[in-house]
């Protein structure tokens, strides 16, 4: 199925990505064995985070599990 960018707000696109990552976050606490809180911090400290909220790469469309994925691939490379 395709989405187009077109009929999704602004709003809508920043729900869906904060959905994904808080859910992706809980992922990565528990993976971690560290807490939530510690674990929103590494990500929000992230450059996945960022591109999270640059709706133009469309990564907000995307799962947790493909969030924490890309986090754990570039975590060490992040900025």
């Amino acid at each position: 199925m395709v989405i187009s960018n077109d009929n999704v707000t602004l709003p809508q696109k920043e729900t869906c990505a904060v959905i994904s990552m808080r859910d992706a976050v809980a992922l990565l606490a528990q993976e971690k064995n560290i807490s939530y809180e510690d674990a929103l911090i590494l990500f929000a400290g992230s450059r996945i985070y960022d591109a999270l909220f640059d709706f133009d790469t469309g990564i907000w469309r995307e799962s947790s599990e493909y969030l924490l994925d890309l986090y754990n691939r570039f975590a060490d490379k992040s900025s």
